[in-house]
């Protein structure tokens, strides 16, 4: 009897198909049935497994300056070994060579398998991260056509993209790496002193203490004030996380305050009114005492209002010195508008407390408002001129152009207005490619294709 077909698979008591390495097919009698008359489904020889490993903060990226996909296991010891030997105590390389284990497992069983490594954003954006990783996969799959996915993760963190893998290919399993760690007191010791050595546990195990052990032998009769004060506006700045401003904040002046800048005299100059500022505050703050404690205010911030306004204007000069040193005329518009609105701003602020104090008249005070508006719409128009949102200008050349993911891409070099179009040196081929108007935008002296 010859059997044509065999659409299902044969289960029977008495006959039992079993495929052996040649592929030939016999029954329980040992009856070889040629090969040709059967057509059963190739779906496990077909099958094809990608093992995913994913870099969610783009750790890798960051550290060692490679971008994802990773593809293909030789690279991935080579980028986790570099990773590894540049930062060893960062878990996502434990994520990746738990990966390679894997791969080897499932190539020692003749298994079509591939390896992949996808490599997100920072952490300050996620959004980016997940469409990164989008990106990366799609690309992946057009020359590995996975038929299903072994994702290998280290934390809840990389769980979160398993609904995106999901919905491209399915997930068979998944496994978690995690390293164990020695619970001896020698190892509990140890981390506690390597703990130490970071600057922000330092900061709050020695320089809290420090603090307050110097204002008591400096200044005792006000040392809880002071520490008070300093508490409170840390609680202040925690509760209304204010911590990243300020720290984006120090780290700009930071920057700013440097000898080598030709700004650096004006930059010191601001310092100093401002610090003078206030301490003129308390001086007349405590000289008098005995006038009413709200003409003693406005009486005090009408005397002291000048070395604040001196102080931002000096700040803006050097920012505006800055600006054409190093080639960011396009942000020359807003500082402009910023100079003069402060000097306008404070105008109005001591016209106000003249009006209180009954020094101006209503009729006078009306006549500064609507000057002062005036003032600001006419600054406007005139800061316009160095808007680049709108036209294409020569004050695009040296802007940095990012996808719409974030990822960097090259930077300007070259403009044509007639055409409407901008020329930029791409990094990875160092080629010149073109962008019309109408495929970037500008967003914060950035190009966005």
């Amino acid at each position: 009897m010859v059997v044509k077909k065999v659409s299902k698979s044969i289960n029977s008591k008495k006959k039992t198909i079993i495929i052996d390495s040649n592929k030939v097919l016999s029954d329980s009698k040992n009856n070889f049935i040629s090969k040709d008359i059967f057509n059963l489904n190739k779906s496990f020889s077909e099958e094809k497994i990608l093992i995913v490993s994913v870099d969610r903060d783009n750790d890798i990226g960051q550290k060692i300056d490679i971008e994802g996909p990773i593809i293909g296991f030789n690279k991935n010891i080579k980028v986790v070994t570099e990773f590894a030997i540049t930062d060893p105590e960062d878990s996502d390389a434990n994520c990746i060579f738990g990966a390679l284990k894997k791969y080897r497992e499932l190539s020692k069983n003749k298994i079509d398998v591939e390896i992949v490594t996808l490599t997100g954003h920072s952490k300050e954006n996620m959004f980016f991260s997940d469409k990164n990783i989008v990106n990366q996969l799609k690309k992946v799959l057009e020359v590995y056509p996975a038929t299903g996915i072994i994702f290998i993760s280290d934390g809840a963190e990389d769980d979160a993209v398993l609904p995106i893998l999901q919905n491209y290919v399915p997930i068979l399993s998944k496994e978690t790496i995690i390293v164990r760690q020695s619970r001896s007191l020698e190892s509990t010791f140890y981390t506690i002193k390597k703990a130490l050595r970071d600057p922000f546990f330092a900061r709050i195990v020695y320089g809290i203490p420090a603090i307050i052990f110097l204002l008591f032998v400096f200044v005792r009769s006000y040392a809880l004030q002071i520490i008070g004060f300093l508490a409170g506006f840390y609680f202040l700045i925690k509760g209304f996380r204010l911590d990243k401003f300020f720290l984006n904040l120090f780290n700009n002046l930071k920057f700013k305050f440097s000898f080598q800048r030709i700004s650096f005299p004006f930059y010191l100059a601001s310092l100093f009114f401002i610090i003078f500022g206030i301490f003129k505050v308390f001086n007349l703050f405590a000289l008098n005492d005995s006038l009413d404690l709200l003409y003693r205010l406005i009486s005090i911030f009408r005397a002291v209002i000048l070395y604040f306004v001196l102080g931002f204007i000096t700040f803006n000069i050097a920012s505006i010195i800055d600006i054409f040193y190093f080639k960011k005329v396009f942000l020359l518009g807003k500082n402009i508008f910023s100079l003069f609105s402060i000097l306008i701003i404070a105008s109005i602020l001591d016209f106000s407390l003249q009006l209180f104090i009954n020094e101006i008249t209503l009729t006078y005070f009306i006549f500064v408002i609507l000057f002062s508006v005036i003032l600001l719409l006419l600054l406007s128009r005139f800061t316009k001129m160095f808007d680049i949102s709108s036209d294409v200008t020569s004050l695009l050349i040296g802007l940095p152009v990012f996808s719409k993911y974030g990822l960097f891409l090259g930077e300007v070099v070259s403009i044509d207005g007639d055409k409407n179009i901008i020329r930029f040196k791409d990094k990875t081929t160092n080629g010149i490619k073109s962008i019309s108007k109408k495929n970037f935008y500008l967003e914060k002296g950035k190009v966005i294709i």
